[in-house]
């Protein structure tokens, strides 16, 4: 389903990482490094129930983060949190050795190769991680810039993530396409003013994708090099 916009030029692709790329998630032990990062913040006295009540994955870390900063200091935060950050990392190296592509994404990258694209990611796994994975499946080369979760850039929603790669590829955000899983994919993307495409299977229903932004929803990325067509700059 979608709402076409007009033909355009595109020049640029942002993808999100796992369940838009690749199966990683599917391969890190999420539970486990919930529980070490929570440890963390446990032995700084924080009421951890209270902190994270209705809060899930980074935003829950986000506001243990933002807590613990309040409580201390924000150098002594920064600490905590690069010592949470090594243990979220260690546990995505471990999944990026057993990761693959998920369907469509081989034949996509084939595409972009052909029409000269640049291809990004913007994700909330670490930067990393995301490296070891891509060069376990050969294709390390194949993207132009990387951002991970970090403390230099806010956190999807925000947008800070995709201004920072439109700056890095010289490249407006009418020129660019985001594709994502998740609602918060699709908000950083809008925000940004880039045209987003959402990909079932991860975060977001197609009605939640559709409402926070996406232009397009997709089952998987196997239609994606059809759907480029729409654009002259990918023809």
């Amino acid at each position: 389903m979608s709402h076409t916009p007009a033909p355009r030029a595109l020049r640029a692709i942002v993808f999100d990482f796992d369940h838009t790329l690749t199966d990683l998630g599917r391969w890190v032990d999420w539970r486990a490094a919930r529980d070490e990062v929570i440890a963390l913040y446990e032995a700084e006295q924080l009421d951890i129930a209270a902190i994270t009540h209705k809060k899930y994955a980074f935003g829950a870390f986000q506001a243990l983060d933002e807590a613990l900063a309040t409580r201390a200091s924000r150098s002594h935060a920064d600490a905590v949190r690069a010592r949470a950050l090594a243990v979220l990392d260690r546990y995505e190296h471990a999944g990026a050795e057993s990761t693959g592509w998920l369907r469509g994404v081989e034949t996509l990258l084939a595409t972009a190769a052909v029409h000269g694209l640049d291809l990004a990611i913007v994700s909330a796994n670490g930067e990393s991680p995301i490296r070891a994975a891509l060069t376990r499946l050969a294709a390390a080369d194949r993207f132009a810039t990387i951002i991970g979760r970090s403390p230099t850039f806010a956190p999807k929603p925000a947008p800070d993530m995709h201004l920072e790669v439109l700056r890095r590829l010289a490249c407006p955000p009418s020129a660019a396409l985001a594709i994502g899983d998740s609602p918060n994919d699709m908000r950083a993307a809008t925000a940004a003013g880039i045209l987003t495409i959402g990909v079932l299977g991860g975060e977001g229903s197609e009605a939640k994708l559709f409402e926070s932004g996406a232009t397009w929803v997709l089952e998987d990325l196997t239609a994606l090099p059809a759907l480029l067509a729409l654009w002259t700059g990918a023809v």
